[in-house]
């Protein structure tokens, strides 16, 4: 469990010092990317799934693939 919650933050870190983030396995290739919009950032999905926070972006960003464990590659 704490390794599964350590990628979470490192992804939640990454899309927020990075902007954008990717996430492959064997059916889903998804990102989110931030966007800068008038009441500060939001995030975005390759869906069009719209989130407030990061956080939020990356534990739906996980349910897609069905948990960290089945996460093949990120970026």
């Amino acid at each position: 469990m704490e390794k599964n919650q350590r990628i979470i933050d490192e992804l939640t870190n990454s899309l927020e010092t990075k902007g954008e983030i990717s996430l492959t396995n064997e059916t889903n290739d998804l990102f989110i990317e931030s966007v800068d919009d008038k009441e500060g950032y939001s995030y975005v999905s390759s869906t069009n799934e719209e989130f407030g926070t990061s956080k939020e972006a990356v534990e739906w960003l996980i349910k897609k693939v069905n948990g960290v464990e089945n996460t093949l590659d990120w970026k």
